[in-house]
């Protein structure tokens, strides 16, 4: 009930006093998470829930159709159900190692900024400033308080309508903290923090503008390395990134493309491929690699399906061999369906 009464303390609509619609709303709140824990007790109720059911019951009950808002809770329990049959795992203490859990997911979020922004990582890993600290609110609360709510609200229109909610919301927490590096590699401890705790404000189609030209580039490498038989530095040299890419495989978006020194691009490679290892064994310690996405017909234990109009697609696998540091291996392919891969409806679809 402490958490209810705290959801969106600045606005209006759970303020209003009038034949008391605050509170009827904040009651209908709590018996929405108060079912839900109920009825999955292997969960039950963790702080965080509440930011996510606030957002959803007040669109829903906001809607012009009188009718439909009315149903505004049943509706609201319905969304924050069928969005937790995918997160809930990351809200489970005896699942906090796997996977699908925290720290695997804080893992892979790690292991994607040391691959695209070594130097960031680095720089945080340096003065102190965990994953831990910010990363954790921000996938607990599908970054719903990092924005405010009218560009939560945007962002969630994209999130929800992603294939893969894990990555996109990896890739947009990785934008996140690239577009913010310059300010990060200039602060200390204490600044860090409050920049990653309380983030700037932020045009939110620029971001998701940024987040989906990253997955798309890398997507093109991943490409070009197993179908084009081409070297990493060669593809980094010769790909020209989407517009919005800020920071990728370790360098600035501009200089992606244009023919970069090739001692260069392999330092970087080099230094990814040490700090996936430090965050391999540091966070999982047996985890295999990070980002593997691999898709066909034999059913291996990293195989996973996606099924675009109907027809499944073999997406890249992008796999960090950080057994040896100075190694960094692309393998997997990209299998054709003929159907033309779209990244956007509302918002980027990750076909992940």
């Amino acid at each position: 009930r402490k958490d209810v009464v705290r959801t969106h303390p600045d606005l209006q609509f759970y303020l209003e006093t009038e034949c008391g619609l605050g509170q009827r709303r904040h009651a209908a709140l709590e018996r929405i998470l108060f079912v839900w824990a109920k009825l999955n007790k292997g969960v039950r109720y963790v702080q965080g829930m509440n930011e996510i059911v606030g957002t959803i019951y007040y669109v829903l009950a906001s809607d012009r159709n009188e009718d439909w808002a009315a149903e505004a809770e049943a509706d609201s329990y319905f969304l924050f159900n069928t969005i937790m049959v995918e997160m809930k795992d990351i809200f489970v203490p005896s699942l906090d190692e796997a996977d699908t859990g925290i720290h695997g997911r804080m893992s892979n979020y790690t292991a994607l900024l040391s691959f695209h922004d070594p130097e960031v990582r680095r720089h945080l890993e340096e003065i102190g400033v965990e994953p831990t600290f910010y990363v954790i609110r921000w996938l607990t609360t599908l970054l719903s308080r990092e924005f405010a709510l009218p560009d939560t609200i945007r962002l969630w229109d994209s999130l929800f309508a992603s294939t893969h909610k894990e990555n996109f919301i990896r890739y947009v927490c990785v934008t996140m903290v690239t577009m913010v590096r310059e300010e990060l590699l200039a602060a200390d401890f204490g600044s860090c923090l409050r920049l990653l705790q309380c983030f700037p404000p932020t045009n939110v189609d620029e971001l998701l503008e940024s987040s989906g030209a990253l997955w798309e580039y890398e997507s093109q490498v991943v490409e070009m390395c197993t179908e084009g038989d081409a070297r990493l530095q060669e593809a980094l040299e010769m790909l020209v990134p989407p517009p919005g890419v800020i920071t990728a495989f370790g360098r600035p978006g501009s200089e992606l493309g244009r023919g970069v020194r090739r001692d260069t691009a392999l330092e970087t490679v080099v230094e990814a491929g040490k700090a996936v290892a430090s965050a391999r064994r540091t966070v999982m310690g047996t985890l295999k690699g990070a980002l593997m996405w691999k898709v066909g017909t034999d059913g291996g234990p990293l195989e996973e399906a996606s099924q675009h109009n109907g027809v499944e697609e073999k997406v890249p696998t992008l796999e960090y061999e950080a057994e040896d540091t100075n190694k960094l291996s692309i393998e997997g392919g990209y299998h054709e369906t003929g159907s033309e891969r779209k990244r956007r409806s509302t918002g980027f679809k990750f076909w992940r």
